[in-house]
């Protein structure tokens, strides 16, 4: 069963959702990268999910800026997503958000990053 988990950090939080299949099984509202000070917390985390679900993540992740994605090694300085033998990660551009128009949640953001690249 593929998992995948959407990171979407911003200047205030950092949002964290994983699915396996079509299930939802995690929801999370961190603080966001620029906040967190150690530097290998993030992959930790992705490294801690993958060891978990005994399985590769594919990671769909969009950031509020690219510094913060390079120094946490989810990206290298070209804006590749990086790859390890716990994850792959995407790097999704955030769509702008039109007023009134729902929220088309994580599920959209993986279909649109499994393209991107094919982690798996």
């Amino acid at each position: 069963m593929a998992t995948w988990v959407a990171l979407n950090s911003t200047s205030k939080r950092t949002r964290v959702v994983v699915t396996l299949g079509d299930v939802v099984v995690l929801r999370a509202n961190l603080p966001p990268l620029a906040a967190v000070r150690h530097a290998r917390a993030v992959t930790v985390l992705l490294e801690a999910l993958s060891l978990w679900t005994d399985e590769r993540l594919c990671v769909a992740l969009s950031a509020a800026t690219l510094d913060d994605c390079f120094r946490f090694d989810l990206a290298d300085e070209m804006g590749l997503g990086a790859r390890s033998v716990y994850y792959a990660v995407e790097m999704v551009k955030r769509a702008a958000r039109r007023r009134g128009a729902a929220d088309a949640g994580p599920t959209r953001q993986l279909a649109l990053a499994a393209p991107l690249g094919g982690a798996r």
